[in-house]
């Protein structure tokens, strides 16, 4: 008995991965067809399933597989090749001589029948785990056409159990199955045409009597583009871009090859380009490097995503950093209107995110209208982030090297974009509540500071005062719904001969006129008040003034405190203004509605009435004032203009 001299069952359970499935059964099946010289190849798709069984229709799976091709069949060369191992034969071709393999990954076992009219031979044995290259039916040959039949029908338990409700088949939807060949095999076909081979592959389901096919017609006319890319070391590696751009609505369809086939698309290696609306295309990337590190099955690549050894010379980042430079290059040459595409990308993201163009690299910046938005920003905000932990890693030195101080303030410069940015976040979420009449007293005033809250100093992130004045973030004590006495402890001033200690002003803010002198201070003091009223809603906001006024009288009276200022936060509409005006308010000049003032001259207090609409727009206006700077400073400004320049 001679058996095939390695452990099958070794060979399945530790080198092929379980992630392998129907189609790579298939895609190995049809290859092993066209490395046997077929042109002709049908593959019959069937289901043991009963659509029509239970209440609802479920779409059928695909249980059973035949291919029938009229290849060279199973010559002596071609079955010492089979039953050996990580054979070298064929291995111009690409084959590692364990594809086999896959197919007892999915199935129990596969029957095959060759007839090989050349030898005058009819072959026909059963391979399993326990293949036997003597247990081979051999026959005379009776027809004059070569015809290889490969069969398989029982899938393996850990694929479908249907006691165990396990089920990983994949649906009989032969368009679908045809669609992942074509994509799988067009370098293999491509590359069997330029030698002047046509293959024709037909699906046939037979469950329902329908077929599709790939012909030859399907297969693009690429073009070959050639670059090296060099290691750390200086060797520089061949690749070779494979390429279609057509004027044409569609997609891209973007591969890593090995072998002359198809491993896994650009995107799987975090490199998601798209085409824009008209056109469509289609890369292949090859490279003798890719060949050596695809994996068995052929599903993917012992590559690292930054990290390099002495194997893996070229990581991830590396090679896709190159791609990207290269077909920058070739969407120039295929689409005219690349740079308007690049620019209204970039335009996008600078909106979005102004803070992080610094930090967009400059292949991303060439080829912005192509690449994913989000893969765009995810990538400049991890170079942001580690700016930033470097910069803090640096902090405490006793000297700094230029190269450090310009990161830093670089750095700085972000960070302060960053806070721009995120106060429009803000400023639209209170415009929404403002514009959708969505007034409620208690959100509005969190917005401000969150209630019953203290502090002491300003950082970003802490409150939104900003929204009154920028300004009032210099404060040296805030205090948010809290007792006046509390507020005046706080601030270490007497409580004596206040009779309204318990009151609760809803903003309570001092700043020191001297930093280091803190017996000179200043007091703002804001009032929102509800503004959903229904009923004479002027008078009760009149009121609100009144309020206001007791509490600036009272701060007023406490000796270190040299001036005090009031706002009233509320809706201003036309009787409110009447009142304001016939009151001796003045209105000041706003972007939105009016401010109005009066200065309390016996008591020495002035008071502001802001509606919350102006409230916001002024904000929007002081803000947009920072962007617009910011976005004329933006790195994809002058990045763009020199582009520009180049071209003109």
């Amino acid at each position: 008995m001679s058996q095939m001299l390695a452990s099958i069952s070794r060979i399945v359970n530790e080198d092929i991965s379980s992630r392998v499935n129907q189609y790579d059964v298939i895609f190995e099946l049809i290859t092993n067809s066209i490395h046997a010289n077929a042109t002709e190849i049908k593959c019959y798709l069937n289901t043991n399933d009963n659509p029509l069984e239970g209440e609802e229709y479920l779409p059928p799976k695909l249980n059973t597989i035949r291919i029938v091709d009229n290849g060279d069949g199973l010559t002596d060369e071609n079955f010492n090749s089979f039953s050996t191992y990580r054979s070298e034969y064929k291995k111009d071709l690409g084959c590692k001589g364990v594809g086999r393999f896959v197919l007892l990954k999915v199935y129990e076992f596969v029957n095959y029948s060759s007839n090989i009219p050349s030898i005058n031979e009819t072959k026909k044995f059963k391979f399993d785990f326990d293949f036997d290259t003597d247990n081979i039916n051999i026959a005379k040959c009776t027809t004059l056409e070569s015809q290889t039949e490969v069969s398989l029908s029982y899938i393996n338990k850990a694929y479908y159990d249907f006691d165990r409700k396990i089920d990983r088949r994949i649906l009989l939807d032969i368009t679908e199955i045809k669609n992942k060949v074509l994509m799988n095999l067009v370098p293999t076909l491509f590359f069997y045409q330029k030698k002047g081979i046509n293959v024709n592959i037909i699906f046939i389901n037979e469950f329902d009597n329908s077929t599709v096919s790939i012909s030859p017609k399907e297969i693009p006319n690429f073009t070959e583009k050639s670059f090296e890319i060099k290691t750390y070391s200086g060797n520089s590696i061949l690749f070779k871009l494979n390429y279609r751009i057509s004027k044409e609505i569609g997609e891209l369809y973007s591969y890593y090859c090995a072998n002359n086939r198809t491993v896994c698309e650009f995107q799987d290696k975090d490199l998601k380009i798209t085409m824009p609306y008209g056109y469509s295309g289609f890369m292949l990337l090859e490279s003798a490097y890719l060949d050596e590190r695809a994996n068995n099955e052929r599903n993917d690549f012992d590559i690292f995503p930054i990290k390099r050894d002495m194997f893996s010379t070229l990581s991830w980042d590396m090679i896709n950093s190159e791609v990207k430079k290269i077909f920058s290059e070739l969407v120039k040459e295929g689409v005219p209107e690349t740079e308007k595409i690049n620019k209204t990308k970039l335009k996008e993201i600078q909106e979005e995110r102004p803070y992080l163009t610094h930090y967009i690299e400059s292949e991303d910046i060439d080829l912005a209208g192509f690449l994913d938005k989000r893969q765009i920003i995810e990538k400049a905000k991890k170079k942001f982030d580690t700016a930033k932990e470097k910069v803090l890693t640096n902090a405490g030195k006793n000297f700094y090297t230029n190269s450090e101080l310009n990161d830093a303030i670089q750095l700085t410069q972000n960070e302060l974009v960053s806070y721009i940015n995120d106060r429009v976040i803000v400023i639209e979420r209170l415009k929404n509540l403002v514009d959708n009449g969505e007034k409620v007293e208690a959100i509005i005033h969190n917005m401000f500071m969150q209630r019953y809250t203290k502090d002491d100093y300003y950082s970003i992130g802490k409150n939104n005062l900003w929204l009154l004045d920028d300004r009032f973030t210099t404060y040296t004590y805030a205090a948010s719904d809290r007792k006046i006495t509390d507020v005046l402890k706080d601030v270490d001033l007497s409580t004596d001969d206040i009779d309204i200690l318990n009151d609760k002003p809803d903003l309570s803010l001092f700043f020191s006129h001297n930093p280091s002198s803190p017996d000179r201070l200043k007091s703002v003091l804001i009032e929102l008040k509800p503004f959903e009223y229904k009923n004479k809603s002027h008078r009760k906001k009149h009121q609100g003034i009144l309020q206001l006024i007791e509490y600036l009288k009272a701060f007023k009276s406490r000796e270190k405190i040299d001036e005090v200022y009031g706002y009233l936060i509320t809706d201003v509409d036309t009787k409110f203004s009447e009142v304001l005006l016939q009151d001796d308010f003045v209105p000041l000049f706003s972007s939105e509605h009016p401010i109005y003032h009066r200065n309390y001259d016996k008591i020495g207090v002035s008071v502001f009435v802001v509606s919350a609409k102006t409230l916001v727009y002024d904000a929007e206006a002081r803000n947009k004032t920072f962007l617009d700077i910011i976005r004329k400073q933006a790195k994809i400004n002058f990045l763009l203009k020199e582009e520009e320049e180049k071209i003109s």
